[in-house]
Order: structure tokens, then sequence, then C-alpha cells
């Protein structure tokens, strides 16, 4: 690669000397008396010309800036403890009514390990293509291996506002989702995320087409249309295995809208409305007639009733920030929040043990928020409190004419950091929880540490 890319300069620096010369050469040839006006009111202006020679400058700097991608890494390292029995991952994926599994199923994990973890490695690379597009992608590398994390490509030259994205990138709905986890305000996702779905957020492939208003204030409106092959397996799982149906792709959609009105100073607000239909499928290992009449999980890890159908959500967010005039962050103050609710509409389409239930529907209905709000204390030092709750409305008609209704759980939590520089920053963060489990309500309190490190480059966030 080094020495194709030495090749390359190389030829383009001779091409640019050649260029040169002739511009050059041509300069110190004098045209003859009257011949240039003449020849300008004869040939009409050449549009192409002047777009052709517009566009060859920024193609060509292009091509080099492709050679030359901006290159960053962000270190994410913490430690972790807590005070149940089990860990906080086992608490929360025996919350009734949303992570949970059947016996011998394999779990899901929502929390980090006991002691120190390395959320992982990020390193991304971006650049921009030409005058028409730009790119970049984010590998995540962490103990368990590397996966891309995002891949994407957006234009930038489209009229009237309009910007199409495509590959694999974070959904644009709600506040934190489309937020890489060394930007955020604590060291984990809020609840209403994690349970709702999944450790990830809403990361697929797809295609966004965002629309900018020409409006005096901020009016921004994007859809977007996802593969959906089940990386958030919470709300929008899908296999497409016998006998669970197959569906063509795109197999999820989502919407939003936000607005910001013009405020004075250096106060800023926006609000924001989103939702979202797709595809969900569930394979369990459910239960046996032993003895006959009475079900009971039997855990052999196999499955044996499926279950078919579309998840929706609808939510809203807000965020108001005050950038202070103070040095280094002291004063600053950010107010934000987010609301979700989730319905699953599922058709069971197959059950192994009691097929008379093959076409009966399972209806869950689950909802969540959080209000979080940061300050910066001393410059470079911010603290931060956040409140959440999940399960406000946490209802399920299961296919045998059962239902559930569950009570919510909720967490808060205080944090403190200091950022050294823009380059890192070291954070403390207690959450204290009461959760609704399948057994009994678990009070867990949790401690982190975390250290944030930025290596490169690395680009502003958003608002």
């Amino acid at each position: 690669m080094d020495t194709q890319r030495r090749e390359f300069d190389a030829r383009l620096r001779e091409m640019e000397a050649k260029f040169a010369a002739i511009e050059t050469a041509a300069a110190k040839v004098p045209a003859p008396a009257g011949q240039v006006s003449a020849a300008a009111a004869v040939a009409p202006p050449r549009p192409e010309l002047a777009e052709r020679s517009r566009v060859l400058p920024g193609r060509l700097g292009g091509a080099v800036q492709s050679m030359n991608p901006d290159v960053s890494a962000i270190i994410d390292l913490n430690y972790h403890a807590d005070d149940s029995k089990e860990g906080i991952s086992h608490v929360l994926e025996a919350l009734p009514g949303f992570d949970h599994t059947h016996g011998g199923e394999e779990e899901h994990h929502h929390g980090p390990d006991e002691g120190f973890n390395m959320s992982h490695l990020e390193l991304q690379f971006s650049a921009e293509v030409d005058p028409y597009f730009k790119g970049s992608a984010i590998a995540a590398v962490s103990e368990d291996g590397a996966e891309m994390e995002t891949a994407e490509i957006e234009t930038t030259s489209l009229p009237g506002g309009l910007k199409l994205r495509g590959g694999k990138f974070f959904s644009d709905f709600g506040y934190i989702n489309a937020q890489h986890s060394h930007a955020w305000d604590f060291v984990d996702r809020p609840l209403v995320y994690q349970l709702l779905l999944g450790d990830h957020g809403l990361n697929d492939k797809g295609l966004q087409l965002s629309w900018l208003a020409p409006t005096p204030f901020y009016l921004l409106a994007g859809i977007e249309a996802f593969q959906s092959g089940g990386e958030s397996e919470m709300s929008f799982a899908y296999s497409g295995e016998e006998p669970l149906p197959r569906h063509d792709g795109p197999r999820l959609w989502v919407g939003w809208l936000k607005f910001g009105p013009n405020l004075p100073g250096n106060h800023g607000l926006q609000f924001g409305v989103f939702g979202a239909t797709g595809k969900h499928q569930e394979a369990h290992d459910g239960q046996t007639e032993n003895p006959p009449g009475v079900w009971t999980p039997d855990g052999d890890g196999i499955a044996d009733h499926w279950l078919d159908g579309d998840t929706t959500f609808w939510g809203g967010d807000f965020v108001y920030k005050y950038n202070s005039p103070k040095p280094y962050g002291q004063g600053d103050f950010t107010l934000q929040g987010e609301y979700f609710n989730r319905r699953k509409d599922l058709e069971m389409v197959g059950n192994d043990f009691n097929p008379a239930l093959v076409g009966n529907r399972s209806i869950a209905n689950q909802d969540g928020y959080y209000v979080q709000a940061v300050y910066g204390v001393l410059p470079r030092w911010r603290a931060g409190l956040r409140w959440e709750q999940v399960g406000l409305t946490n209802h399920i008609d299961y296919p045998d004419g059962s239902e559930f209704s569950g009570d919510a759980s909720y967490r808060f939590g205080p944090m403190i950091d200091w950022s050294l520089s823009e380059f890192s920053r070291l954070r403390l963060q207690l959450n204290r929880g009461e959760y609704e489990t399948d057994a009994d309500r678990d009070g867990v309190t949790e401690l982190y540490l975390q250290w944030v490190v930025s290596l490169g480059a690395h680009g502003a966030h958003k608002f």
C-alpha cells in the first residue's frame, strides 16, 4: 500500500507539473490584436467546461484525501462493581415484559462484567470522497473480537436541503441512539434503551433520506429503511427459518422529526418525535406437559414454539443546552430526556407441545423514559444526575388467554467527570435501582469508574 501511494503521489505531481508548464507557455504567447474579442463574440460560453474546471481539482483532491483519510481511535476502559448476588445483568434479564428468557434459552447480556472492562477500542476512518460524497467507517474491537459498527456513505451536494445516507449506521431517531458510547454523559446507556433496543441501540444496514427545511428555525425530517437482520433483537429480531415465515427486506421503517426554535444568546433547544414499525420473530425453548395438563420449562435448549408479527414504537425527546462564556465548560448546562412506548403484536405460528395455540396472538406493551442534567461546576469538571423509569406500562396478553401486568422499575444515579483535555476524560458514577423481577423486587447499587482517551483527529459531536 505504501509503494502504491508513493507511485500515485509521484504521478500526480508529474501531471500537475505538466499542467503548470502548459499554462505558463500559453500565457507567454500573445494573441493578435482583436482576435480574442472576435473569438469571444463568435463562440458561445461553455458552461460544461467551467463545471469541468471546477470539479477536476476537487476530484484530484478527493483522490488524494481518499488515500489519506482521517483516522482516530477511542479507548474506553472502566471498572464496575455492584452489590447484587448474581450481577446486574442477571437482574435486568429477569424483568418480566422486557427481556424475559424461557428455560434453557441463551440470555442476553445487559451490563458489564464485575471488575475491569474494556468496553471496546473504536477505530474510525473518514474522508471526503469527492464533491458529491463523504464516507466513514468505525470498527469496534473488544476482547470478544472485532465488528463493523458503522460503514456509511452520505451525499454532500443534493439540492433543496436533501441528504441521502446509506450503509450500516445508527438511526437518527431520538437523541442518544446516534451517539457513540464515548460521547454519552453517563457510562451506561439509559435503561429504556437497554431493555427495548439492546446493548447497541438501533444500528442496521439501510438507507436514510433527510430534509433540512428552509425555515427561519431549525426543522429536520428523516425517513429510514433498514434490512433488520436481528441486530436490535429485543424488538426487531428476525430469522426467517421454518416454521417462521420469510419476509423480504427492508423489514424496519423509522421516521423522525426534529424542531429547534431560535433562542437568544447562548441558549439552544431541540424537540423531537419519532416512530418505527418492523417485523419481529421469536423462537422459544418453552415447556413440556408433565404431568398432563401442567406445562413446565424443559430447558433443553431447543426451540419448541415460535411467534411472528410486528413491533411498533413511538416517542419523543428534548434537549436544552446553555453554553456559558466561562472557560473550559464551567457554567455549561444540559438537560435532556426521552420517552418510548413499544407494542409487540405476534402470532403463534408453531407449537410442538400445544398445537391448539397456533393462530393465537401475544400482545405486549411496555414503556419507559429517562431525564438527566449535567452542569459544569468548575473548568473541565462536570456533575450530573439521571432519573429513569421503565414499565409504567407493562402488560402482556399471552396466546393461551392468560395475561400479565407488572409494576415499574426505576434507577437514579449521580456522576462527576474531569476532562483533562478534549482528548481524555475520567468519570465516577453511582447507580441505585429498584427492579421488579420475576421473583421479587431487587435493589441494586452500582459503581463505575471510567477512563476514555481519544487518539488522532475526531470530529465534533452533534448538538
